[in-house]
């Protein structure tokens, strides 16, 4: 019976193998590759040209560098603490040469990420918000960046900036695109339609507003037909067809394939979000183009006209950007996310397992690749406990203000005041009385700032912070252990479950109700969170399968 089990396994991967190829998609999972990244909040991921082993992956506040196609990375730039925010990096053809637009301006390192300058200051916030870059493929001397207020050029690698013309006052520019085949050609997709240069961004034209007709997926610019508006976030050219344009809206993806003369959109068939975020195209596979969005990652095909998503082994829905990497080893191009929840990219399926795992038991792994990966279920048990590492930081940084701060005394007194004179006088009646009489009161106060400078160098708190933190430490790695425990005891019980016989049905209950009760062990070390992912990812197939059917 164990062997016809397998047996059932094996042809319902067969099946699913062979869906997603039908679909035009590649047998991929995706891997979390976010080890050394501190942050969990990815934006935006860009490759270096030529040198796909060098990625650059940017927080709210931090850039991060992996040489080593994702293995390690290390922080490279950082505005912690300074109200600066990083909204997009790019990447030029020099592999040394890196770009950051930030919420204060364009910073430019020439060695990787070691050193840093800023090379664009704008006139106010708007302006010196820098919200998307471009680079020249030709001559990486000509930037371009889109700004809160305009688009601004250079062609001497940030020395000197011109402002485009044509374009209204105002307009923010979210995503640019540089046609490779004629550089000359610039597109920018803006909060107030989408705009084509032809002459290196000197002069722009309005080629698409924002608004569709709801009723034929054409585009009209009469307003007496009825009109749905969409905003524009992310624009790529086909690297098949220079002609073929690609825009992601709120409101799904747009195509055109005359360089922006008409525009349609595209039907959206297996597309569960509609606004689409970022967009991403693989020169090996012209029919296909790829799209971020809250929801997961998308693949659309153009043959097909239906959307498939690509969620095997992704455990965060809440994608960013995505990127193609130029790494051409064993044939293989892989796709690059920036999520909520770190950064992932798209390995082979026979890549994800040992060598040494037949491939029956690669058929089992397969069928819990939708489920929570152990390191997700640790982080929902830290952050649960609230035992993260970085709260200990956070209890030596408030310290360490402490011992900036004086202490603050007030004192206020009131009494009765001196006597005024010592007369005394003498009647029939009194002899010698004491003509002093006190009205008025005394009132004093006063305040004192102190400070103890001996504790900018150590003060008690950080002893208590060291008492504290040590145990911390102790009370999350008994978390993570126990939690680790229970996550691989439940997968062996599934696993026996999956090979067991159907005929046994005590065994097969017993199984479940094991199965319940380390899913609620889990639950109570993670406030649910196993419980919830489960529920998540259930509602999600049954909304795939409903819209493939």
């Amino acid at each position: 019976m164990r062997g016809r089990s397998i047996s059932l396994v094996a042809v319902s991967f067969i099946v699913l193998v062979a869906s997603m190829v039908s679909a035009g998609m590649q047998d991929v999972v995706w891997r979390d590759v976010s080890n050394g990244i501190i942050d969990a909040d990815l934006q935006q991921v860009v490759f270096t040209p030529g040198n796909p082993e060098t990625v650059y992956v940017n927080s709210l506040n931090s850039v991060y560098q992996t040489t080593d196609s994702g293995k390690t990375w290390n922080e490279v730039l950082s505005f912690k603490g300074t109200g600066n925010i990083i909204n997009t990096l790019a990447a030029v053809k020099n592999d040394k040469v890196v770009l950051a637009g930030t919420r204060e301006g364009l910073y430019r390192s020439n060695d990787r990420g070691k050193h840093w300058r800023k090379i664009f200051s704008g006139i106010g916030e708007l302006e010196s918000s820098v919200f998307s870059i471009a680079v020249n493929p030709v001559n990486p001397d000509i930037i371009f960046i889109g700004t809160g207020s305009g688009l601004y050029w250079t062609d001497s690698s940030g020395k000197d900036w011109n402002k485009g013309r044509n374009l209204p006052a105002g307009v923010v520019i979210t995503s640019l695109a540089v046609d490779n085949f004629e550089p000359n050609i610039v597109y920018s997709a803006t909060n107030k339609g989408l705009y084509k240069s032809i002459n290196n961004g000197m002069d722009w034209e309005r080629i698409f507003v924002t608004s569709i007709h709801e009723n034929n997926n054409a585009f009209y610019e009469d307003e007496k037909h009825e009109e749905i508006k969409t905003e524009i976030k992310s624009i790529v050219i086909s690297q098949a067809d220079h002609k073929t344009i690609f825009a992601g809206t709120t409101a799904g993806l747009l195509i055109t394939e005359d360089g922006g003369l008409t525009w349609k959109r595209t039907e959206s068939s297996g597309l569960i979000d509609h606004e689409i975020r970022y967009l991403a195209t693989n020169h090996k596979d012209s029919d296909s183009i790829f799209a971020a969005t809250g929801k997961g990652v998308f693949q659309y095909s153009g043959s097909s006209g239906i959307w498939h998503e690509m969620y095997k082994g992704l455990v965060s829905s809440d994608i960013r950007s995505l990127a193609f990497s130029n790494d051409l080893q064993d044939g293989f191009i892989a796709l690059w996310a920036a999520a909520r929840n770190g950064i992932f990219k798209t390995i082979p399926v026979e890549q994800s397992f040992n060598e040494n795992i037949t491939y029956e038991a690669q058929q089992i792994f397969s069928e819990f690749a939708s489920e929570p990966a152990i390191e997700e279920i640790r982080q929902a048990a830290m952050n649960y406990a609230e035992v993260q590492p970085e709260k200990i930081a956070g209890w030596r940084k408030a310290a360490a203000w402490k011992a900036l701060l004086p202490d603050l005394n007030f004192e206020f007194n009131k009494n009765r005041a001196w006597q005024k004179s010592t007369y005394f006088y003498s009647t029939k009646d009194e002899k010698y009385k004491d003509d002093d009489i006190t009205l008025d009161r005394d009132k004093e106060w006063s305040v004192s700032l102190t400070w103890e400078l001996g504790e900018l160098i150590w003060n008690n708190d950080q002893t208590s912070i060291d008492i504290r933190s040590k145990l911390m430490v102790e009370l999350r790695d008994d978390i993570l252990n126990e939690v680790t425990r229970l996550y691989f005891e439940r997968r062996k019980v599934q696993i026996e479950m999956l090979l067991s016989s159907y005929a046994d049905v005590k065994d097969r209950v017993d199984k479940e109700l094991r199965l319940q009760e380390l899913t609620a062990d889990i639950d109570a070390l993670t406030g649910s969170y196993l419980s919830k992912r489960l529920a998540q990812m259930q509602k999600r197939n049954v909304v795939y399968r409903g819209l493939t059917n």
